[in-house]
């Protein structure tokens, strides 16, 4: 049973009016979240409680943009809408609406984590995050999947997948960890997926150009980020199949952000604090030629001088033994002869 919504005119040609999409008990709302539509019947009536002559019926329509986005990093905040909403053959008697379009970004952020800063430039190993971020779920939810890196010319010889088309993040040793995570927003607060990465490069560019597929859902995706295939089927890492589209059926609404992420050569003695979180064994301190040289003088000088004082106080040693022995023997001889 739907509760009928009544609202008074104020004498001029326009009314606004808030009616809540969300909660189908009021004002017969007609959800459909498969098309992202919704759409409600308005009956406009010069007498306030009847219908009467001259009365208008008006089927109002608000229309949200669900198709799969594609995201190039990093950002560019011009001020322009994430998404361009395409036109579509209205009925004249249906007045549609735009739910408006989900403000999608997407950086490189310094460290490991969200709270890190944009970063634009990075360094062989230097810890970064890759951030896709929804500024606000009040209407949408998302969620991330067929991500990959290349150089710019989309060589199969330098691309590499980081998220698959599962949603879950593709391990590479000391460049890509894994899981992609993700954030729950707080109500209508922001929403972030993120993957953990450290900075590496390919050999043709120094560039790392990012691309990544997004899917808006409208309140709720109903899945988690990543979703994994059964063990007994055999993983294929597609990289060296890029792929654009889902369904190449729909127009797919495509968000590009042209700047990219520069590599820079790692500095020196910093690799300790940069590499992946992959256990491994530290090598051990090398030391100086010179310094080397002169801890071994050192050792060998000490231990020839224990071993003389050893050898001094040995040979004192004896010495004493004996001369006691003959002090002995001339005691025993005196006393015979007396």
């Amino acid at each position: 049973m739907h509760f009928i919504s009544r609202w008074k005119g104020n004498g001029s040609n326009s009314l606004s009016i808030n009616i809540p999409l969300f909660n189908s008990t009021k004002c017969a709302v007609v959800a459909n979240e498969t098309s992202g539509t919704y759409s409600i019947k308005l009956l406009v009536s010069p007498v306030d409680g009847l219908i009467v002559d001259g009365f208008s019926a008006i089927n109002v329509k608000c229309i949200y943009a669900t198709q799969d986005i594609t995201l190039t990093l990093p950002p560019i905040f011009n001020g322009t809408n994430a998404l361009q909403i395409t036109a579509m053959n209205d009925d004249n008697s249906v007045v549609t609406g735009s739910g408006g379009s989900p403000a999608l970004t997407m950086q490189i952020l310094e460290g490991h984590g969200i709270g890190g800063s944009p970063v634009v430039k990075a360094a062989v190993g230097q810890r970064i995050t890759l951030d896709i971020a929804l500024q606000n779920t009040a209407i949408y939810d998302f969620y991330v999947h067929s991500c990959y890196a290349h150089d710019g010319s989309n060589s199969p010889d330098a691309s590499i997948n980081i998220i698959d088309s599962n949603g879950c993040g593709v391990r590479l040793s000391r460049a890509i960890d894994v899981p992609a995570m993700s954030a729950q927003p707080t109500p209508n607060g922001p929403k972030h997926v993120y993957l953990h990465m450290y900075g590496f490069q390919f050999t043709s560019n120094n560039f790392v150009h990012f691309e990544c597929q997004v899917k808006p859902c409208i309140k709720s995706c109903h899945r988690e980020q990543c979703i994994r295939e059964p063990d007994t089927k055999i993983p294929v890492i597609p990289a060296h199949r890029r792929r654009r589209h889902e369904d190449n059926s729909t127009d797919v609404a495509t968000l590009r952000l042209e700047t990219v992420l520069e590599i820079s050569p790692q500095s020196t003695l910093s690799a300790a604090a940069l590499v992946s979180s992959e256990d491994y064994t530290r090598p051990a301190n090398c030391y100086s030629q010179p310094a080397l040289i002169a801890t071994c003088t050192f050792v060998f000088l000490t231990t020839a001088l224990l071993v003389s004082m050893v050898h001094v106080v040995y040979r004192r040693w004896t010495k004493s033994r004996k001369a006691s022995g003959i002090n002995d023997n001339d005691s025993v001889d005196t006393s015979s002869i007396s």
